[in-house]
């Protein structure tokens, strides 16, 4: 496994999935929620409402849409890329011009039949070239699919043998949290053999709106301060739908028995009068528990209840610190 860092660094930035419906809506959501943000004046209520209001349910559906499970068997007996083979269209249909060109009457009148020739020779040269171009692209594909090939089946191979480099990798090629970054989110993980914890870092004060916008009935936009219970709410919501994702797309990447996540935000101690990181929820969330679950209807702080977790919420405070849940001490 010792390829893989040098492989990485080179080709990362080359080999990333497409972007699935859920990280195109999160990564516009929150652009049109910043542009939102630095406007003095909105011109549009009805737009500015719509785009609110779907910036929303972005927040609280986070755990919707995930990866199909990984099948690394598949991967590793996965067939290399075949060579491409060498075509030549283009030098094909010069030559056929070159061999159909007879010169006119006017051709042979003004002496201009062998300069035409000479141009279509020149041109069988030029398709040629056009073809030697084309088919180095298509070796540079081939090689760029031959890495990747060779990259994946010995991550397939690593990730099998509950390979912790190969898991790393696994990750840094899929890249599945890239949307939970457009909502504020840092992410840290640890790797083990059986189990991941991912430490997951919120930020209400640059995610959750503290205001609520609608439209008066004269079509005019209404900004009021939302209350702090809606807000308190929708900040729990949008951190265990995080959390959910978040174990949803580690277990369909790696074959682990069960991912521990942390989630930490920052709250205010009312004893020493400051500002401090603490965990909000911490729970282990494992495949049997997600496979009962209806993702489109199920509410994500109620969730929780069906994993062993640690939360304190109250629609008034909000959270409260909780212990984070160890995964090198727990048993299931």
């Amino acid at each position: 496994m010792s390829s893989f860092n040098k492989f990485m660094r080179a080709s990362a930035a080359s080999y990333r999935r497409l972007e699935r419906d859920q990280q195109r809506k999160s990564r516009e959501a929150a652009r049109l929620y910043r542009q939102q943000q630095k406007q003095e004046e909105i011109s549009n209520a009805e737009q500015a409402v719509e785009e609110y209001n779907n910036y929303i349910d972005v927040l609280k559906s986070i755990h919707k849409e995930t990866a199909d499970i990984a099948d690394w068997q598949s991967v590793l007996q996965r067939n290399p890329p075949a060579t491409p083979a060498r075509k030549d269209h283009h030098e094909q249909h010069a030559q056929q011009k070159l061999q159909r060109f007879k010169p006119s009457v006017l051709d042979k009148l003004f002496g201009s039949g062998p300069r035409k020739k000479k141009r279509l020779e020149l041109e069988v040269g030029a398709a040629r070239l056009k073809d030697d171009k084309a088919h180095s692209q298509a070796m540079q594909q081939f090689e760029h699919a031959t890495n990747e090939h060779a990259f994946l089946r010995e991550t397939a191979s690593g990730v099998l043998e509950n390979d912790i480099e190969a898991y790393k990798a696994a990750f840094e090629y899929y890249d599945p949290f890239s949307d939970i970054a457009e909502l504020g989110a840092r992410v840290e993980i640890e790797f083990r053999k059986k189990n991941v914890t991912i430490n997951l870092q919120v930020n209400s004060t640059e995610v959750i709106p503290d205001y609520i916008l609608s439209q008066t009935s004269t079509g005019k936009l209404s900004r009021k301060k939302m209350p702090v219970s809606r807000f308190q709410e929708l900040y729990q919501d949008y951190v265990c739908s995080a959390v959910l994702r978040l174990g949803r797309e580690m277990l369909q990447l790696l074959p682990v028995s069960y991912v521990v996540v942390n989630a930490n935000g920052a709250l205010f101690d009312s004893v020493t009068g400051h500002t401090s990181d603490c965990t909000l929820v911490s729970a282990v969330i494992t495949p049997e528990k997600l496979e009962s679950l209806n993702f489109e209807t199920l509410d994500p702080s109620d969730s929780m209840r069906n994993f062993h977790h640690n939360m304190k919420f109250s629609k008034t405070n909000g959270f409260s610190p909780v212990e984070k849940i160890d995964a090198t001490t727990l048993i299931l």
